[in-house]
């Protein structure tokens, strides 16, 4: 077979050519990272394009870098428009640059950290502020597109953990000019509803200008003034929102989020099931303990023999009666003997002995006992007491 001998200048033109030929190639628009940048003293801007799985190289001739209003640097997102051809010299494929904005980003993302670091300062992300999820909520409310991806997501996983579960779902755009107030509307109806025991805010992914709205600072402090827990939903497990670090709790996509927010009915019943078994079991084990208590009881002899038992019993009892009358009568009698002997004294000191002994004592008519003459009168009367009665006297003399 004759072998086909071509020099590499030809192929590079004749590879030159097909670029130059191809329409898409001819005037193209590129989202990449910038990488190896260097402005050339002539103007030149000469850098590498790349993403996470490829780079180009790129030129920007002075004319069309002089138009630049930012400078060119190492690691900016942007999108380029150029030409894709080879230089034929080295056979680089590369872009001629006409052409270059930052990305979104480039600019958002400095919104996005200032933001971000005053309502961090502010403490709006301090965890001391965050309120407990419920670990079974009775009533589940949603604020999100009512015709995007995220919402059927929500109702598909719902629906798979608990068929049961009551949501109310707050319809709002979730990207555009009236995103944030309808968000924040929606936030502060169910706040005054007060229907649901937490609520899921949020969408599907999308670009950082898609999300923006959940970069906004009147939605974070809606979230913040929320009195209902709030989780955030907001695009993809990489996607990051301001949303995310002030709610009450990030799930890293809508459909996390209702496996996070709605409980397992089955798993629920599982264990309430064994929480049952559980009590069963304690209660059953505490009867049988009590039913052993009780058989050991009545196993004792006092039991067993309870006859002879409460016989003994009342023996016992009269013997500690009989005992008792005695000790009764024992006291009674020593009493009567005090009684007596005390009386006896009494009677040694009874003026009425005295009177059996040939005295007597003498008063007045009004009781009054005489000691004196000078307590009557000549012609007063007196009573004289004797031992068997009293002698009604009159004075006749006093001497």
């Amino acid at each position: 077979m004759k072998r086909k001998i071509v020099a590499v200048s030809e192929i590079n033109r004749y590879v030159s050519r097909l670029l130059e030929e191809d329409y898409l190639l001819s005037d193209v628009w590129l989202s990449g990272e910038v990488s190896n940048c260097k402005y050339h003293q002539s103007g030149h801007i000469y850098f590498t394009i790349k993403d996470p799985f490829g780079s180009l190289s790129a030129v920007m001739f002075s004319k069309d870098a002089a138009t630049l209003d930012f400078v060119l640097k190492e690691g900016l997102k942007v999108y380029v428009r150029g030409r894709l051809a080879l230089y034929e010299k080295t056979g680089q494929f590369q872009c001629y640059v006409w052409e270059i904005e930052k990305q979104g980003q480039g600019t958002l993302y400095e919104q996005f950290e200032r933001l971000k670091k005053q309502l961090s300062d502010e403490g709006l992300f301090d965890p001391h502020y965050k309120k407990a999820i419920p670990t079974y909520p009775s009533k589940v409310g949603i604020i999100t597109s009512a015709t995007g991806a995220a919402i059927q997501d929500i109702l598909q996983v719902s629906r798979r953990r608990n068929n049961a579960m009551p949501l109310y779902i707050y319809p709002t755009h979730v990207q555009g000019e009236y995103a944030v107030s309808e968000i924040v509307e929606a936030i502060e109806r169910a706040n005054c509803e007060q229907l649901v025991d937490v609520l899921i805010v949020g969408r599907g992914g999308g670009s950082i200008e898609d999300l923006w709205c959940f970069n906004d600072e009147r939605v974070a402090r809606a979230i913040f003034a929320s009195q209902i827990p709030i989780v955030s939903a907001v695009g993809h497990e990489v996607d990051f929102t301001i949303s995310d670090f002030v709610s009450d709790m990030r799930a890293p996509t809508p459909s996390a989020a209702a496996e996070l927010v709605v409980p397992d009915k089955e798993a629920y019943l599982l264990k309430l099931e064994r929480s049952r078994s559980l009590l069963k079991h304690h209660v059953e084990k505490h009867l049988q303990d009590e039913t052993r208590r009780l058989e050991h009881l009545l196993s004792r002899p006092v039991y067993k023999h309870k006859e002879k038992y409460f016989a003994d019993l009342k023996i016992t009892l009269d013997y500690k009666v009989e005992a008792l009358n005695h000790n009764f009568e024992k006291q009674l009698a020593l009493a009567g003997t005090t009684l007596n002997a005390r009386i006896g004294q009494l009677e040694k000191l009874s003026p009425l002995l005295t009177l059996k002994r040939g005295y007597s004592f003498t008063t007045t008519t009004n009781g009054q006992v005489l000691t004196s003459t000078s307590q009557v009168e000549v012609g007063d009367c007196v009573q004289v007491e004797v031992t068997d009665g009293v002698l009604l006297a009159k004075v006749e003399k006093k001497g």
